[in-house]
């Protein structure tokens, strides 16, 4: 999806809308198999797959588009804050972390990061050496963050994370354009390259209307933090 795309779905008023209360989450997703795991695959047949395994009492998607990092962040707080705060069991409170544009970088594995210089294209540096990040720094823990503010954490808690299908084929032409490569072998290789477990749909906008349709709240965290 582009960058005008989202902006105009922000004007309408589409980009915080809550439609119910969220709280507690585990058995919306299964434990990914290990990250060095990959399947070649296209958008899947059962494009609906993802909101099927939103069976909490509490729903809620939180919609990315640029910064990563801060949804991982709010995800982990949502959960623990609805836990402690509210006493909502996890199993009840059901995430799921739906991407598009540059966030599908913190879906994909260190492989590709080397192999098509991510770190470069996304500019996100090592801190530890302050040079373009070879690797998927969302896989660890970051200094200064919560060690388990990162995706295999929180799929292990039952997160579900969600990758547009459309932004990946416009991601798969810009890396081909910079690297004089074709475009439909990038984006296969992208498309293994996913982490484990995590659902490739063909539209990310119509995909988040079916879900709302559903009762499956709806937020808009997209900021730096």
């Amino acid at each position: 999806m582009s960058d005008s795309h989202s902006s105009s779905v922000a004007r309408r008023g589409f980009l915080f809308r809550l439609t119910q209360a969220a709280a507690g989450i585990a058995g919306l997703a299964v434990v990914p198999r290990g990250l060095d795991a990959a399947e070649p695959r296209e958008a899947p047949a059962d494009a609906d797959a993802w909101i099927d395994r939103l069976k909490g009492q509490h729903k809620v998607m939180l919609h990315v588009h640029q910064h990563i990092g801060t949804v991982l962040l709010d995800a982990r707080n949502m959960l623990n804050n609805a836990r402690d705060l509210y006493g909502v069991p996890e199993a009840q409170y059901n995430v799921a972390v739906l991407t598009h544009g540059p966030a599908i970088g913190g879906l994909l594995r260190d492989e590709l990061w080397q192999k098509q210089t991510l770190g470069d294209f996304y500019k996100v540096s090592d801190k530890g050496t302050g040079a373009a990040a070879t690797r998927n720094v969302y896989l660890a823990p970051i200094d200064g963050e919560p060690p388990d503010a990162t995706v295999p954490d929180l799929m292990k808690r039952g997160v579900s994370f969600v990758v547009c299908n459309v932004a990946m084929r416009t991601l798969a032409k810009r890396l081909a354009a910079r690297s004089g490569g074709d475009a439909d072998a990038v984006y296969s290789e992208l498309a293994a390259g996913l982490v484990p477990g995590t659902f490739l749909v063909p539209d990310l906008f119509v995909s988040m209307q079916r879900a709302q349709k559903r009762g499956v709240g709806y937020l808009f965290t997209d900021r730096p933090h």
